[in-house]
């Protein structure tokens, strides 16, 4: 566009001077045609150099100004193929330490399916079950969380069991001793217990004033501690309760429940009207929250009383031994 521009001015003036010879020639003929001539030629030049300034220069100044942008083909199509960045979620992955007990607690296939032959068998006959498959009840009775003894039901984790050894429980103490370790072992790890064993006007325990853990070692040395028990001597309740609400475990805490069994009282008269109230007095001092559940075996009427007294009183209950 600038090679038109300067052709069109080259022609402008190229004809203007043909025009300014012709005029000069013809300047003798008179002055006024040679100064209007002139002034055109003038007013010519001044057109085309605003023409050329105001057409095209704007338009390279424009183009300078405003760069058409631009972009590489390969950088569209990478940004339109990348995928939205997700995070992760946080996956936490198991200790090898875990694994490898888990592994190890494993019995290898061979054990477990033994040298197995292929037998031919009637699919009506895997249908049956055979008993050996059965669940005995008394398995499911042992995954309950309940402990019993001589009937008295409790799901309490913290138990102290407070036996009569007086030479009156002689003909009985046999059962006792057996049906108070098949209690503690039905012990859970988690719970707690004492035993507490009165007669002779002395105290024999398994422990030392504190809970024991129901571990698998501290029940064994139960067994052996209610095995040495020999019944003996009179009995002494009240000294027995004062000692069974005192114990605690590493916390302090008394124990939940109570199992106190007995064949009865030795007690005057007025024993009998002051017993209920020093076992109040006694829980509210040392173990205001602790049940008493009382078994009776073969207890006179009197006795019998008092044993139904003491659970009402504590919120236990009271079992009768009579066969």
């Amino acid at each position: 566009m600038t090679g038109l521009m300067e052709q069109r001015i080259s022609y402008a003036e190229a004809a203007h001077s043909k025009v300014f010879f012709s005029c000069a020639k013809a300047r003798y003929s008179g002055s006024v045609t040679f100064w209007a001539w002139m002034a055109s030629i003038v007013v010519h030049l001044i057109v085309l150099t605003v023409f050329g300034i105001v057409k095209f220069s704007p338009s390279k100044v424009q183009d300078r100004q405003q760069p058409i942008p631009t972009a590489k083909v390969s950088q569209i199509k990478k940004f339109m193929q990348t995928a939205p960045v997700v995070p992760k979620p946080k996956i936490k992955k198991p200790a090898r330490d875990q694994l490898a007990k888990g592994t190890r607690g494993l019995s290898p296939a061979s054990r477990i399916l033994g040298d197995a032959k292929p037998c031919s068998q009637n699919l009506g006959d895997l249908a049956k079950a055979s008993v050996s498959q059965l669940v005995p009840l008394s398995s499911i009775a042992n995954l309950s969380p309940k402990i019993e003894f001589f009937g008295s039901w409790t799901e309490e984790r913290k138990i102290c069991y407070l036996v009569d050894c007086s030479g009156s429980m002689q003909g009985t103490f046999g059962q006792v001793q057996r049906r108070l370790a098949e209690s503690v072992k039905s012990l859970q790890p988690d719970q707690y217990f004492y035993i507490i064993f009165f007669g002779g006007d002395k105290l024999f325990e398994l422990g030392k004033g504190k809970l024991l853990r129901a571990t698998e070692e501290t029940k064994s040395a139960a067994y052996n501690f209610i095995e040495s028990i020999q019944p003996a001597g009179r009995t002494n309740a009240l000294a027995a309760l004062e000692r069974a609400v005192r114990i605690h475990d590493g916390r302090g805490a008394s124990p939940s429940v109570i199992y106190f069994l007995t064949d009865g009282f030795e007690l005057t008269v007025d024993d009998v009207q002051e017993l209920p109230r020093k076992i109040t007095n006694l829980l509210k001092q040392f173990a205001p929250g602790t049940k008493i559940n009382t078994i009776g075996f073969w207890p006179q009427d009197d006795g019998r009383k008092m044993l139904e007294i003491i659970a009402g009183q504590t919120g236990g209950e009271f079992v009768i031994v009579s066969d």
